[in-house]
């Protein structure tokens, strides 16, 4: 680490120590403005951290920091093709997928969701299919399941949509379960075309028989050779990364599913986006400011994780997504320089829709020893379904993010039973259970609508979060060499598994379990 770097990190862990035992009420209480203060907005999207356990001049602290760092250097590079993928020697582009050219454009990414546009015509409205797999992995499958799921009302009637991912058979039979192959499109999606459990999958779908098959890959060679007919691969570009692909033909399925123009409008969205994030100076920027939370409460609070809890049922895979993006970007255990880190980079990430969450977890984040940040998400636009249920799932949650804070108290507790005509002895024996110790840390953010436009810049949004994390912690977050060791492992494990020989040199356990295990 700099000397620049240290010394701007000493005042962040100045005013961490300031307010590490602050009380929230407190700080409400010496700052009228402070919800205002701490509410930032960008396209689509407005966030409010005034329940966070920081303020303007922690903010100004880790804005130092962010100047320490260089983002506005790594993020002009990022923005311009440099490379920033220093360990792969690439450039991450992600964003230049969002184009905003008219269809018809003469650059690359046009040509391709023109090809999209119209396979997804063909496809859709032809009228010879019933049905889409896609089969991927990783961010190849849950980049597409997380949008079909969030706009399912703007999906196409009458076209089954089936995913497959795990390895575990179960998952692909589930997915050629009921439907008729002769009018059934199958999409495999894999950078390499060489990903071990997508092409598993893709040769038991293939001997199934489909109508047809696509593929959308960075290796479009890999998937012609495989048997993929030419007009039917959609090639990508490998400065496009597994996590970050669901903008380019990794998201065909989607295109077919969706109505006319949905798709595009994502894009449009999520370029938004792009622009507050690229031009907004830090300290105004809604994905920087959020990824100075993020890194504020792990590295210089030490929570270790967070909960992401979308009061949205069509947001509910959201979590998952967020999972793969963040820790497989900034789960790393050294720096861009290869220097070890001093800090964690990331947080755990989890969580899962309320109000279901309510009835399952909550219970540690109200009442467990260890405080858990989390991050709320509404829709303050039209929802689905009947109309009462609106104001019941912002009534949930405003009510969760103030009974984190506020608490009760065991006094107020067994001042409550005994209103209720519960005798003093039992009331004081229950007070403990029923107590809150409140002051524990929330983030409450909104879209306007669940609309493409929206759900484009959500996902835009969290991906230049975890960009800016990834800069103030120094590391890179576009490569993800730690999931290569277990596959390697797998690879020399299979042959004996299947009834070959059984590798060398292993521990005794794992030996053990190959000959438990084997055909």
């Amino acid at each position: 680490m700099s000397a620049t770097m240290k010394q701007a990190w000493m005042k962040v862990e100045a005013e961490a120590a300031r307010l590490r035992g602050a009380n929230l009420l407190d700080l409400f209480a010496a700052d009228p403005r402070r919800a205002e203060a701490l509410t930032f907005s960008a396209p689509h999207l407005i966030a409010d951290f005034s329940k966070q356990r920081i303020d303007t001049n922690a903010l100004d602290a880790i804005a130092a920091l962010a100047q320490a760092a260089n983002f506005d250097g790594w993020r002009a590079k990022m923005f311009a093709g440099d490379i920033v993928n220093t360990t792969e020697n690439r450039a991450a582009k992600h964003w230049a997928l969002r184009v905003t050219d008219p269809p018809g454009g003469d650059n690359e990414v046009t040509a391709a969701l023109d090809r999209m546009h119209a396979f997804a015509h063909e496809i859709a409205e032809g009228g010879d299919f019933d049905a889409v797999i896609h089969l991927g992995i990783g961010g190849s499958d849950l980049g597409p399941r997380v949008v079909l799921d969030a706009l399912k009302a703007y999906r196409r009637p009458n076209l089954a949509v089936r995913f497959a991912a795990n390895v575990d058979g179960a998952d692909v039979a589930d997915a050629i379960e009921g439907l008729e192959p002769k009018r059934t499109l199958l999409i495999v999606a894999s950078k390499t075309f060489t990903t071990q459990e997508t092409l598993v999958n893709a040769e038991f779908v293939r001997a199934w028989g489909p109508a047809r098959i696509a593929a959308a890959t960075a290796a479009p060679e890999k998937a012609i050779a495989w048997g993929v007919a030419e007009r039917d691969v959609f090639p990508f570009w490998d400065w496009v990364g597994g996590r970050y692909s669901l903008w380019s033909s990794v998201s065909l399925v989607c295109e077919i599913a969706l109505t006319h123009g949905v798709f595009f409008r994502m894009l449009e969205g999520a370029a938004e986006m792009d622009a507050h994030f690229r031009d907004a100076p830090f300290a105004a920027n809604l994905p920087a400011v959020s990824a100075a939370v993020q890194m504020w409460n792990r590295e210089a609070l030490g929570h270790d994780s967070y909960a992401l809890i979308p009061y949205s049922e069509r947001l509910r895979l959201l979590p998952a997504w967020l999972q793969q993006l963040e820790m497989e970007s900034n789960g790393k255990g050294v720096t861009r320089d290869g220097a070890p880190l001093e800090r964690s980079a990331c947080a755990v990430t989890w969580g899962a829709a309320g109000t279901n969450a309510q009835h399952s977890f909550f219970q540690l984040l109200h009442q467990g020893l260890d405080e858990v940040p989390v991050e709320f998400i509404v829709n303050a636009g039209a929802h689905e379904g009947p109309l009462a249920h609106r104001a019941k799932v912002y009534a949930n949650a405003l009510a969760q993010a103030r009974a984190l804070m506020v608490g009760k108290s065991q006094a107020q507790a067994k001042a409550e039973m005994r209103a209720k005509g519960m005798s003093e002895t039992e009331a004081a024996r229950l007070a403990p259970h029923r107590a809150f110790s409140g002051n524990r840390a929330s983030t409450l953010m909104a879209i306007d609508e669940l609309s493409p436009e929206a759900l484009g810049a959500l996902l835009a949004f969290y991906e230049h979060r975890t960009f800016t994390q990834a800069v103030l912690a120094g590391v890179n977050p576009f490569d993800q060499w730690g999931v290569e060791l277990g596959k390697e492992m797998a690879n020399a494990l299979l042959p004996g598994l299947e009834g070959g020989p059984v590798s060398a040199g292993l521990d005794s356990s794992t030996a053990a379990w190959v000959q438990r295990l084997r055909s």
